[in-house]
């Protein structure tokens, strides 16, 4: 989904760290393998075919999930491409879910010229060349910036996690994004089409990522768990900001947020400040600062009603630049 959010929006995204990205994928991706990603993910059009975002697996590595992509059935791909380009096949069921065959046609899109001659060779081929296309991308763009991607999505993950244990789930379903509200007992998305989908038994699975933007997507094709994807909070933190000396080696042992957490924390500082100096939201630095806490890294000492936050001694031999060999 973070591939896909920087591929929608080009060099238009409202978030600087995804026009970044863009920028680096024109310059490290061969032209043929970006225009066949951007011809299945169009700017103009709300539809992208769901086997280039396979349901996410805990611990999942990148050549797994690529190799889930290309793996994909001929026919699951096929189905998908006639879905919403224009001049192939027509399935009443996604037909049903529209005013009127005129009114669906004018939806479609026509073929793009990078799909279509890996269209047709079939659903397969496609998969497998998206496939290979996302890997490079990632490796060349994505990957060097992924521990600071994760820092944010694990953050907004636990937060949320915290507010639907004290306050339940309406606490956390009701601000997710634009165009999606919760009646008490079904969650709506506002759409051109109309449809409803009861897989009680599955569930729904809910997925940040730091380069949506606009109304919370889905991925609803049967039999696969249904996916809701939302912008993540805190994406001030993938903002450009200068490390400290100390930083490389501590970020192993802690992580990036964290590690950057106690290399700023030179003075005492609450939750407030410590957001003013890194850009990233409230929330994730609380949380990162809970896990600092509870290591022992530092300690908290309130003032009135301020809560400031102070390295322990432990913290601060682990910030401190290591001196040359």
């Amino acid at each position: 989904m973070e591939v896909l959010g920087v591929l929608r929006h080009r060099g238009r995204h409202p978030a600087a760290h995804a026009r970044e990205w863009h920028a680096r994928a024109r310059r490290a991706l061969p032209p043929g393998r970006l225009a066949l990603l951007e011809a299945l993910v169009p700017v103009d059009h709300s539809y992208i075919p769901d086997f280039l975002t396979p349901v996410p697996r805990p611990g999942e590595s990148l050549p797994e999930v690529v190799a889930r992509i290309a793996a994909t059935p001929g026919e699951e791909v096929d189905y998908q491409l006639d879905i919403a380009i224009r001049g192939r096949r027509v399935w009443p069921q996604v037909l049903a879910l529209h005013p009127s065959a005129a009114v669906y046609e004018r939806w479609r899109r026509p073929m793009p010229p990078a799909l279509a001659a890996p269209a047709r060779d079939g659903g397969a081929a496609v998969a497998a060349a998206a496939a290979e296309a996302m890997a490079v991308l990632f490796e060349a763009v994505l990957e060097p910036d992924w521990p600071r991607v994760r820092a944010v999505l694990d953050a907004d993950i636990g937060n949320r996690a915290d507010r639907m244990a004290a306050h339940g789930a309406a606490a956390v379903l009701d601000d997710l994004g634009e165009r999606m509200r919760w009646t008490g007992t079904e969650l709506v998305l506002e759409r051109a089409y109309s449809g409803v989908i009861d897989w009680a038994d599955e569930g729904v699975l809910f997925v940040p990522t730091t380069t949506h933007v606009g109304p919370v997507l889905f991925a609803a094709e049967y039999p696969h768990t249904p996916v809701l994807f939302y912008r993540a909070r805190g994406i001030g933190a993938l903002g450009e900001r200068p490390a400290s000396p100390a930083e490389p080696a501590l970020t192993g042992l802690v992580g990036v947020t964290r590690a950057a957490l106690l290399t700023t924390l030179e003075t005492p500082a609450s939750t407030v400040e410590l957001s003013l100096r890194t850009g990233w939201s409230s929330a994730t630095v609380s949380y990162h600062l809970g896990i600092l806490l509870r290591a022992g890294l530092v300690d908290r000492h309130r003032r009135g009603r301020v809560v400031r936050y102070a390295r322990t001694g432990l913290g601060t031999a682990l910030a401190a630049p290591q001196a040359d060999a």
